[in-house]
């Protein structure tokens, strides 16, 4: 089917999705770090990434930048895999380029059924989700700012 590069600094994680992957058809590579990620996109651009965000060394946000900077696997479909949930890790690793989010702990089933999707993805609805996505979060972000104002405001009282 589609070759996968499967970035993550925990090697039971690595393992769990090699298998998984493998299991659904595809090819897999590995990585450990975002340094080793960037070189493996170097030799041979795969078609989906899998990319931790919290990395040493080199973090997943990392990866994407330098991706988008050496024009590195421009058509490679990219999932960002994290523990982080907050809406502006979501906007900041669509504006560098992730196609999809899965915050871990995952389900292996939906991760392969969102591999397999982005796969089938023209690069045009890639971007057009990019802009939702991101508009969506933006909107979010305001929304949870103004509420934080809104109960700041309430605990101090008017005028303090």
């Amino acid at each position: 089917m589609a070759e996968v590069l499967v970035v993550d600094d925990e090697p039971e994680i690595r393992q769990i999705l090699t298998y998984m992957l493998e299991f659904a058809g595809h090819e897999v590579r590995t990585a450990t770090n975002g340094e080793e990620a960037i070189a493996a996109l170097e030799v041979r651009p795969p078609d989906c990434v899998i990319l931790d965000v919290m990395m040493p060394r080199l973090d997943g946000f990392g990866v994407l930048r330098v991706r988008r900077e050496r024009k590195l696997a421009p058509s490679a479909r990219v999932i960002l895999l994290t523990a982080m949930s907050g809406e502006r890790d979501h906007m900041r690793g669509w504006e560098l380029g992730a196609d999809d989010y899965v915050v871990k702990p995952f389900d292996s089933e939906q991760l392969i059924d969102r591999v397999e999707e982005l796969l089938r993805s023209t690069p045009g609805e890639l971007a057009a989700r990019r802009r939702v996505e991101q508009e969506q979060s933006a909107l979010l972000e305001r929304v949870e700012t103004a509420f934080s104002r809104s109960t700041l405001t309430r605990r101090r009282g008017p005028g303090r």
